[in-house]
């Protein structure tokens, strides 16, 4: 004996085949785009202060090819942003 179903003109949709797995690769994706930067530069960070160990224990002053090179970004950054808070206030002050 056949069941018979009153629709009343409801069709539910149907399901795709391909969607659950490709959802799946592109979150993944998306969050490892997302996490790539900050390992990468905690892997620099990492590579650098071996850098740094290792040549201090080779000759003190070896040390300085490592330290200088991060000292003078650092540098650049505090002036660069010291700049732009400058011409802020300058820009709010109207000046």
């Amino acid at each position: 004996m056949r069941a018979v179903t009153m629709s009343y003109g409801y069709e539910p949709p149907k399901r795709s085949k391909s969607g659950s797995w490709s959802e799946v690769f592109l979150i993944t994706r998306v969050a490892f785009s997302v996490l790539f930067p900050f390992l990468g530069a905690l892997l620099g960070i990492l590579v650098i202060i071996a850098l740094t160990i290792f040549l201090f224990s080779t000759h003190p002053a070896l040390a300085l090819l490592t330290v200088i090179p991060v000292a003078a970004v650092i540098w650049y950054l505090l002036r660069r942003e010291r700049r732009q808070h400058d011409e802020e206030v300058a820009r709010i002050r109207g000046e």
